[in-house]
């Protein structure tokens, strides 16, 4: 099957793809839907030194499928 990776926009998390997330699943797919660093309930990480590079590495790391970020 694919792996998909489902980015939220602005002002959203991951818990905006469950729906999404779950069908996509329930037909076999592999689904990482990250909250990026310094929004949702990941706002406590937010600094000076996280940008889109930080969003894109975030992303690039969860589809490799090596490691997902918590």
């Amino acid at each position: 099957m694919t792996s998909f990776v489902l980015v939220h926009g602005a002002w959203h998390g991951s818990w905006c793809w469950k729906r999404v997330r779950s069908s996509l699943q329930s037909k076999g797919h592999d689904v990482f839907t990250p909250t990026l660093t310094g929004v949702a309930e990941r706002s406590h990480l937010l600094s000076r030194d996280v940008n889109l590079e930080t969003h894109i590495q975030m992303c690039s790391i969860s589809s490799d499928g090596k490691n997902s970020p918590t």
